[in-house]
């Protein structure tokens, strides 16, 4: 794990929105299409595919970790350093219309 922390830890300082995802993952690919809804710009979001990654399994680990959950898999979605969630948690609060109110808040 001693790459992955680093590696995660700087990509989540990088961008005020960030996902951690993989291309083939079904879930990625739904969480990818709600947050393409947002029209966020480059500056603001960025998708890390980790999939390809040699140290792809120490970052789900991390994950662990850092998002206080027993989940490892992606996506992970991190807001101003901020977990907000995976795939679950990121559909309700789209649906609900509180993942706007959370990114809106990044234009003020």
């Amino acid at each position: 794990m001693a790459g992955a922390k680093p590696f995660v830890d700087s990509k989540i300082k990088q961008r005020p929105v960030l996902l951690f995802s993989k291309k083939y993952s079904p879930e990625s690919k739904m969480v990818k299409e709600i947050m393409d809804g947002y029209k966020l710009t480059n500056k603001t979001y960025e998708v890390v595919e980790i999939e390809n990654r040699q140290d792809c399994n120490q970052i789900e680990d991390y994950f662990q970790i850092i998002c206080l959950t027993d989940r490892r898999e992606v996506p992970q979605l991190f807001v101003r350093g901020k977990y907000i969630g995976g795939e679950q948690e990121i559909r309700r609060l789209h649906e609900s219309g509180n993942l706007g109110k959370i990114l809106i808040s990044l234009k003020r």
